[in-house]
């Protein structure tokens, strides 16, 4: 689903397995920039949570990740504040 939802409006395909590796090394690709954006804004929080929960990534990755390459963008308080529950990020 993540893939299908991340993908739609584009031309370059990006695959689960890239998404995760970006997320957790902190590296944001300008050919990409699309996919990254609709998984911040357009994947719903269930479907968030099961992408974390199969890749072992932690809800402080990305809340990281999201603010320091998504949130002047394209802000989503629902997914920060669900994320930012209960953690602190550095």
């Amino acid at each position: 689903m993540i893939e299908m939802t991340i993908n739609a409006q584009t031309i370059n395909y990006l695959a689960a397995e890239e998404l995760v590796l970006m997320l957790k090394n902190m590296e944001f690709s300008d050919k990409y920039a699309v996919q990254i954006f609709n998984f911040f804004t357009d994947v719903p929080l269930e479907g968030i949570y099961r992408f974390l929960i199969k890749h072992n990534l932690e809800e402080k990755q990305l809340l990281k990740y999201y603010r320091t390459f998504v949130k002047k963008y394209y802000p989503n308080p629902e997914l920060e504040e669900t994320l930012a529950y209960g953690i602190s990020v550095d």
